[in-house]
C-alpha cells in the first residue's frame, strides 16, 4: 500500500479551466510576499494547491462527486502532490505530509478499488492510481462548483474572515 501512496503523490491532478479565472486567480496568490499582503488583496490562499486541497475536502464533506465534463479543458498547476507544502525554501511553511496522507485515506475510502486484487497483482497499480486521481478530481470539482456558486451569490463572501470555515461548517452530513 505504501507504494500506491508514493505513486499517487507523484501525480499532478487537474481541474476544469473554467475555475482558473473564477476562483484560482481571485482567491490564490502566486509568487512572493508576506501573508499580510496576501490577505490585504483578498487572496486567502498562498498557492493554487491550497485552494485545490480545500475544494477537495469541501467536495468530500458534501459528497459532491462531480466528474469534470469530457468536453471541458482540464488544466493543472504543474506541481505534484508530493511537493504540496514543501518546506525546501521557506522556514515558515508547515509540512503537508499529514494532509497528503488524509487525502489519500479519504480517496481509498471513496474509490472502488479491490485492494486484495491489487495486493495479489491482479490489478495494475497504475490503474489504481488513475482511479484515485479521477476520484480526487471529481470531489475537487464538486468543491470548486460550490465555491463558484457561493461567489456568484455574494461576490464579497470570501472577504469575511471566517468564510471558508463557515462553508465547511455548513456542509451536509454524509
Amino acid at each position: 500500500m505504501n507504494n500506491l501512496f508514493e505513486k499517487w503523490k507523484e501525480k499532478i491532478p487537474k481541474y476544469d479551466i473554467v475555475f482558473r479565472e473564477t476562483l484560482f486567480d481571485k482567491l490564490t496568490r502566486k509568487g512572493g510576499g508576506s501573508e499580510q499582503s496576501k490577505e490585504d488583496r483578498g487572496k486567502q490562499f498562498a498557492n493554487n494547491y491550497e485552494l485545490y486541497i480545500y475544494a477537495f475536502f469541501l467536495g468530500i464533506y458534501n459528497n459532491e462527486n462531480i466528474h469534470i465534463p469530457e468536453n471541458s479543458k482540464k488544466v493543472d498547476f504543474s506541481h505534484a502532490i508530493q511537493f504540496w507544502g514543501s518546506k525546501s525554501n521557506r522556514l515558515d511553511r508547515k509540512d503537508f505530509t499529514n494532509i497528503q496522507e488524509n487525502m489519500f485515506i479519504a480517496l481509498l475510502a471513496k474509490t472502488d478499488i479491490d485492494l486484495v486484487a491489487l495486493e495479489k497483482g491482479e490489478l495494475i497499480e497504475d490503474d489504481a492510481v488513475k482511479s484515485l486521481i479521477k476520484t480526487m478530481e471529481s470531489y475537487t470539482n464538486g468543491g470548486l462548483i460550490r465555491l463558484k456558486e457561493k461567489l456568484e451569490e455574494n461576490p464579497n463572501y470570501f472577504l469575511q474572515p471566517t468564510s471558508f470555515l463557515n462553508m465547511i461548517l455548513e456542509t451536509e452530513t454524509v
